[in-house]
């Protein structure tokens, strides 16, 4: 399963999102309406953001692919300008609902990617602790998060749906760059260049419910459960610049603590004519508990001179990430055109999860609104969803950096996103 898996996420390029660094019904029906689950009761829907809409699906499976193109700009202190790896980024998802005959049971299963957030830029080093500099050199990163989930979902009454979901979620991180100690008591400042590959699986849920307050009102509330993973691979990397006159190649064993936070999605559908159907929804992602900062811890290290000079074979570090909540609203709206063709505009607008204080270009997770497009067309056994949102943010301005050395003072970084999905429900 752990190789599936990862099998799922060496889809993903070249992502850099605050709206998909959290994924809720990320198929290309949701999309086009803005991200409103009730306004799109798919099986990824009901699998990845509320199990309870399971008794709103018919049995069907469900085929998505969402490819993401970026379009951000990391002006450093020195008024280098750098852009980001364009893409695609390629988000493949599927899952399934059935309901039990003769029941009020219905069951559904998936693959998805619940988080993903990857940059990449080049540009020159900026000196810093010692006038260190290690000269061009690309910055990547990546955390994503991919689960296999299974959900039920039981019909209490005509009105009223409750649902549940569990599923093993598997965290990828990943580090190729300058790095600067920020807390360890001899080297905090200091800037090595390092490779950081680890990863891990846990336990994640959602429960759900959705209840017609009348025959055109309905209500849908979700909540998920905080995930925490503990990732362990290696890290190696090179502190040559830095002068020590010891061995400059290192490698430890790698230990990095991060989360999917907790978070919470209610929202409300209304059928106001035959043809025309509104939505709205509020999605309150916990992101303040969850990364307030990234502890790593580094064991079994082999440069032994490194070893002597701190006195001891492993590093404790962490870096400060100090994120805010965040509060998206959702407003969207389908209407019919016929039978056979529906088409689906939605916006999106929230608030800036990373604060100026610990901003990189590795965590610029700055996307703030969103406008999105879909139509769905049915044929006899098959029908498709395509869709298109276009991901904005506000420039952000660094001044006075959090972080140690003062590298990122004076810097600026800004992000736009063009996403294309498309659905198939067969």
């Amino acid at each position: 399963m752990r190789v599936l898996l990862c099998g799922l996420l060496f889809g993903i390029s070249n992502i850099v999102n605050a709206t998909d660094l959290w994924r809720a019904g990320g198929s290309a029906d949701a999309m086009g309406a803005a991200g409103i689950v009730g306004l799109a009761p798919s099986p990824l829907a009901a699998v990845s953001a509320n199990p309870a809409l399971l008794t709103k699906t018919r049995d069907q499976n469900q085929a998505s692919l969402t490819s993401i193109f970026v379009d951000s700009r990391f002006r450093s202190r020195f008024n280098e300008s750098a852009r980001a790896d364009r893409g695609p980024g390629i988000l493949p998802e599927f899952a399934l609902s059935r309901t039990l005959p003769d029941s009020r049971w219905s069951w559904g299963a998936g693959l998805l990617i619940q988080s993903a957030m990857r940059a990449e830029f080049s540009f020159v080093d900026p000196s810093g602790t010692l006038g260190v500099s290690y000269g061009r050199q690309t910055h990547r990163s990546e955390y994503a998060v991919a689960s296999i989930r299974g959900s039920v979902a039981y019909a209490v009454n005509d009105a009223l749906s409750v649902g549940a979901a569990v599923g093993i979620a598997y965290n990828r991180n990943q580090l190729q760059a300058p790095y600067i100690f920020q807390t360890h008591q001899v080297l905090q400042g200091f800037k090595v260049l390092v490779d950081l590959d680890a990863d891990d699986t846990a336990w994640n849920s959602t429960l759900g419910l959705d209840y017609a307050i009348t025959s055109s009102l309905h209500f849908n509330l979700a909540y998920s459960f905080e995930t925490r993973f503990s990732a362990d691979g290696d890290v190696s990397g090179n502190l040559g610049q830095l002068k020590l006159g010891i061995q400059e190649d290192f490698s430890y064993d790698a230990n990095v603590r991060t989360a999917l936070p907790a978070s919470i999605l209610a929202g409300f559908t209304w059928q106001a004519t035959d043809r025309l159907q509104l939505g709205l929804q509020h999605d309150w992602i916990n992101w303040e508990d969850s990364f307030i900062d990234l502890p790593i811890t580094l064991t079994n290290g082999t440069n032994q001179d490194l070893n002597a000079f701190l006195g001891e074979d492993f590093i404790l570090d962490t870096a400060p990430l100090s994120w805010h909540d965040q509060h998206v609203i959702h407003v969207g709206g389908a209407y019919a055109l016929d039978r056979n063709k529906t088409i689906r505009l939605g916006f999106e607008q929230g608030n800036r999860l990373v604060p100026r204080t610990t901003i990189t270009p590795m965590t610029a997770a700055i996307l703030e609104k969103a406008l999105s497009v879909g139509v769905n067309v049915e044929f006899a056994d098959i029908s498709v969803d395509i869709a298109y949102r276009l991901s904005d943010s506000s420039d952000v301005r660094v001044t006075n950096s959090g972080l140690k050395a003062g590298e990122y003072n004076g810097t600026r970084q800004s992000l736009r996103l063009h996403s294309f999905g498309v659905s198939f429900n067969f």
